[in-house]
Parts: C-alpha cells; structure tokens; sequence
C-alpha cells in the first residue's frame, strides 16, 4: 500500500493529486501535511512513500529552504515536484536542492503516472514537457559548456546528438526511430555519453546542460 502525503498544494492542484491518485492508485492512503514538523513525525514513522509538492515562482525566495527541509527529511528521491511558470527556472532550482522527479503544470495524466510511479520507486523522472522547456532555454549555453567541460572527454557527435534528443523529452525508442538506429545502438550512445560527462542518468545530464 502506498502512503501519499500533499505539501503546499493549490486548490486547483489538491483536487486534481486526490482524483489521479484515486483512480490509478486506489489503495494510496492520501493525507495532507500542514507543516515541516508533520512531514518530519510522519517521515520518522515511515509513513510516507511518496510526497507530492506544489513549488512555484512565489517559493523561490521563501521557500527554498523548506524545499531543502522536505528533501532532506525524505531523502529527496521520493519528492514529487510540480513545477510552476516560469517552468525553466523553477525547475532548475528544485534540481539545485536536490529533487529529482519533476513536473510541469500542463502535463497529460500518463505523464502524471510515470511520475507518480518514479516517485515510488525513488528513480529519477522528468517529463516531456519540462526537459523540452529546459532544453531549449539553455541552448545558447550549450556552446560554452562543451568548451568548459572538454576535459571530460569530447562526446562524439552521434554520442551529443543522442544526448539532446534525450534531455529534450524524447524516450529512447523515439530517438531510435528518429535517427534510424537500433535501441542497442541508441542504448550504446546514451551509456557512452553519460560516463563521459561523469554522469549516471539523463536527469543528471539535465543539471549540468541547464
């Protein structure tokens, strides 16, 4: 049984958390926490597997530090982040706290559930949606990162053309198929790329393309 706990939701948000959970995950125990204390004696008593937060602009000033707290009472792998406009910058501070499965605000419910399952399972997700956004607002940066950060080992350009496929939101079976090559080629690419940069998954590879 899965045990959901909501932080800092809209009412907007409120409604449509409960009635996701509700229909895919009908065994979820929903609960809302009301403060940084709740969330610590609930986390204490192993009562929370996932918790689902509302983080916008508003939060940048004040409420980077309780989005700290959250992670590091829950270990952060279980966080589960709705990114507010603008998008790009909201996310990019989550990432910097250390969060790691995001959302944006207009996501389709399969998106939602595969974040809400990488949220269970403490593996890293970003939506479509939010890694398109992210990409193409650091794309005048990539030039400049791939001077910085030559030392690393030069990416080939199938390796670096892979890669932004994949940050840009695209699933490995699209990138095969957009590029002509087999999954084992696609899968090659990808590892290749990520030992390069010293990374371990795409999620990461975001945080340093942005």
């Amino acid at each position: 049984m899965c045990r959901c706990l909501l932080f800092h939701p809209s009412e907007i948000t409120r409604s449509s958390w409960r009635l996701l959970l509700k229909k895919f995950l009908p065994e979820c125990q929903t609960r809302e926490a009301c403060d940084l204390v709740e969330i610590h004696d609930l986390a204490e008593q192993g009562l929370v597997d996932v918790l689902m937060m509302e983080f916008r602009p508003c939060d940048l000033d004040h409420g980077l530090e309780e989005l700290k707290s959250v992670i590091s009472l829950t270990g952060g792998r279980h966080v589960m982040l709705m990114c507010g406009s603008p998008a790009h910058v909201t996310a990019r501070t989550a990432m910097q706290a250390g969060a790691s499965v995001f959302l944006g605000c207009n996501e389709s419910v399969d998106e939602l559930k595969r974040a809400m399952h990488a949220a269970i399972e403490g593996v890293p997700y970003i939506s479509s949606e939010l890694a398109s956004v992210l990409a193409c607002s650091s794309v005048s940066a990539d030039d400049s990162y791939v001077e910085e950060d030559s030392h690393q080992g030069a990416l080939s350009t199938r390796e670096e053309e892979v890669l932004n496929l994949l940050v840009s939101g695209l699933r490995p079976s699209q990138v095969a198929g957009r590029l002509g090559l087999s999954m084992k080629t696609i899968s090659s690419h990808k590892r290749n790329a990520l030992g390069k940069l010293g990374v371990t998954n795409i999620l990461e590879a975001v945080r340093l393309w942005v």
